[in-house]
């Protein structure tokens, strides 16, 4: 895991620089600028929105005595899609947009359940509870 996380940080920089690069190439320095301040207040605006909404069906579902089936994970995709779309680059604006489209983020929820699902099976989480 540690070495993925390595790769990661090395990679996500790369392709945000390469991003840039190109995107002033293509469209210039004021309108790439002006790109990525459009892309931050648009992700503020649709975590706000889309997080409000979650809490809203969260706050129903407990209401009617409900667990919360998959709403949490939606909060969770809802935020760090809000965080990468704050954050300047195009790489992350990418994966902010994609979690937020509620199709994909339907995709990214069942590979995060599937992989959970996969350590609990290796014994790579344990859970415990206090008596």
């Amino acid at each position: 895991m540690k070495k993925y996380m390595l790769a990661l940080a090395v990679l996500i920089p790369v392709l945000e620089i390469a991003g840039f690069y190109f995107m002033i190439q293509w469209i210039g320095i004021w309108s790439t600028l002006s790109l990525m301040l459009v892309t931050s207040f648009l992700g503020l605006i649709l975590a706000r929105r889309e997080g409000l909404q979650a809490i809203r069906v969260l706050r129903l579902q407990a209401s009617k005595g409900q667990p919360p089936t998959g709403v949490v994970l939606d909060g969770i995709c809802i935020f760090i899609g809000g965080a990468l779309l704050v954050l300047p680059g195009f790489f992350t604006d990418l994966i902010g947009l994609f979690l937020f489209i509620p199709f994909t983020r339907a995709a990214v929820k069942a590979l995060v359940i599937k992989w959970a699902y996969h350590l609990f099976r290796k014994g790579q989480v344990v859970v415990m509870s206090k008596r």
